[in-house]
């Protein structure tokens, strides 16, 4: 076979595909003869396939199109159909935008500039938004246009609440028979929602929302939508059972409310409180840790004897700490404020911590002294407090003297003075009883892990502290003007010790912590 005949072969075999055996059917109006029409078909298969420009001509609705997306649309006064060509799905809505999805069995067809859909399918979406009753005869191959519809009329046009000696009864008063609603509850406390939601029905809105009951019925609301109508109720009781009933004798909907016994209301209300208190637990669960390291970007923090920079140091030990936590803590999600060498201003950090719901802030920095060498030397852990030593107010005053790369910086901080500080951590007060005992296993842990020094745990106003509104601590790892310091900090293997070493007290106050909550204990966070 030649590539030529192969392509002719395909072509035909396309045009076979996509140009079907067009025919027409009529349009029988039973109570005006005179406006009876016919409208243009083709089949696929078994499936009969209407067209929809010729259905709006016949029904008399606006179009709308836009052949270059092959959408079409069907517009009334009330409502919209919406499809596309190539396309299972027809969307209807009404004037508010209301809007509700059908799937045909097939997808909507465009034929020679014409859009053409499965009748069969299509016919009970389009009879639901005219005024006129249609049905597709299948046998006969044709459409019946019968009895014109008030589309005004509405399914569902009151409501009744009766009390039983075993219950209540809701009754909807329906104009006419409604199948396929479904309905539940939902406890709410000392409340019960009744929902209740029915498939192509409208309702009257205005008459059902103003009906007032005695009793524990407090209101009804009315949702509707161009396929359904969903009406909710409020009954100020705890009701345990609903059961839809069939009436008998009218087209009503009754649903039977059966009332909680005294021992499921007592039971319902520990099954609450439990819920409750779990709910409780896992909104305080130490979930997400913040490691913040310090400096980073054209900030190098301070320099060592030998050059080491307090960014790059930060960084490696913030990483290695993250990987530990992720490998050893699964359950507790780790928030870098950076994890390059990049600048974050003070301020960006809180919110970062913040807006990752943080249960945890650690920052991680490096000390020196104004004169190097110098023999201080060791590790401390800082709270936020306005420091109380000469060298505390040192530190503080050094580390937050990054502020000045930050634009703007002086109106920023311009509040963050020395007695302020009293003020702002009066505004973190619930977390500093969990701040005082992570600070305090921290830096047992560290002592136990280390070779440096344990200078223990101190107070200052580092300003990277002020917003992250969670349980913080700065951690100064070493002091980079002592050789000894600089030696552990700058080596990759003194990095993982101090990174360890961290990681150890994180999950030792997080077994400490979450046992507080497990036991019920007042945690002192709101």
């Amino acid at each position: 076979m030649t590539k030529r005949t192969f392509y002719i072969i395909v072509l035909l075999a396309s045009l076979c595909r996509e140009s079907p055996a067009q025919n027409t059917i009529p349009v029988v109006f039973l109570q005006d003869s005179s406006l009876s029409d016919r409208i243009g078909t083709w089949n696929r298969g078994a499936t009969l396939f209407g067209s929809l420009d010729h259905l709006a001509r016949v029904f008399r609705i606006d179009t709308y199109r836009d052949d270059s997306t092959s959408k079409f649309e069907l517009r009334t006064e009330a409502f919209s159909i919406k499809v596309a060509a190539e396309n299972t799905f027809v969307l209807i809505t009404d004037h508010q935008q209301n809007g509700n999805v059908y799937q045909l069995p097939l997808a909507v067809q465009r034929i020679d500039e014409e859009y053409y859909a499965p009748l069969e399918s299509f016919i009970p979406i389009l009879n639901y938004i005219v005024a006129d009753d249609i049905s597709f005869d299948k046998t006969g191959r044709r459409l019946v246009v019968g009895h014109k519809k008030i589309v005004s009329q509405f399914d569902v046009v009151g409501i009744d609440f009766e009390e039983k000696t075993n219950g209540y009864l809701v009754r909807l008063k329906c104009s006419r028979k409604l199948q396929d609603y479904e309905s539940w509850l939902k406890p709410d406390g000392d409340y019960t929602w009744l929902y209740l939601t029915i498939p192509n029905a409208r309702a009257d809105a205005n008459v059902i929302e103003n009906f007032r009951s005695k009793g524990i019925f407090r209101a009804v609301m009315v949702f509707q939508s161009p396929g359904s109508v969903q009406l909710t109720f409020k009954f100020k009781a705890q009701i345990n059972t609903q059961e839809p009933i069939p009436s008998q004798t009218s087209d009503d909907i009754l649903v039977a409310l059966h009332p909680a016994s005294e021992e499921q209301v007592a039971s319902r209300k520990v099954r609450d409180y439990e819920r409750a208190l779990e709910k409780e637990r896992n909104k305080w669960k130490l979930d997400v840790v913040v490691i913040d390291a310090g400096h980073g970007g054209f900030d190098p923090g301070t320099v060592g004897l030998n050059k080491t920079r307090e960014k790059d140091v930060t960084l490696a030990i913030a990483l290695k700490l993250g990987k530990l936590m992720q490998k050893g803590l699964k359950d507790v999600k780790v928030v870098y404020t950076r994890t390059t060498d990049e600048f974050i201003e003070v301020y960006r950090r809180g919110q970062i911590a913040n807006q990752a719901g943080g249960k945890l802030f650690v920052s991680i920095h490096c000390n020196a002294m104004p004169r190097k060498p110098h023999s201080a030397n060791g590790f401390e852990i800082y709270l936020l407090r306005p420091g109380k030593t000469e060298n505390a107010l040192r530190i503080a005053e050094r580390e937050n003297e990054v502020v000045k790369f930050e634009e703007g910086y002086e109106k920023r901080y311009q509040q963050l003075t020395e007695e302020n500080f009293i003020l702002l951590t009066m505004a973190q007060s619930a977390y500093v009883k969990y701040s005082e005992k992570f600070a305090d296993i921290l830096q047992q842990e560290m002592g136990r892990h280390l070779d440096i020094e344990n200078n223990g745990v101190k107070q200052a106003g580092f300003y990277v502290l002020v917003g992250a509104s969670m349980p913080n601590v700065l951690v100064e790892a070493a002091y980079l003007s002592n050789s000894h310091d600089e030696k552990i900090l700058r080596s990759a293997n003194g990095q993982t010790r101090i990174a360890e070493a961290i990681y150890s007290g994180i999950r030792h106050y997080k077994s400490e912590y979450e046992k507080t909550l497990q036991e019920g204990k007042e945690i002192g966070l709101r």
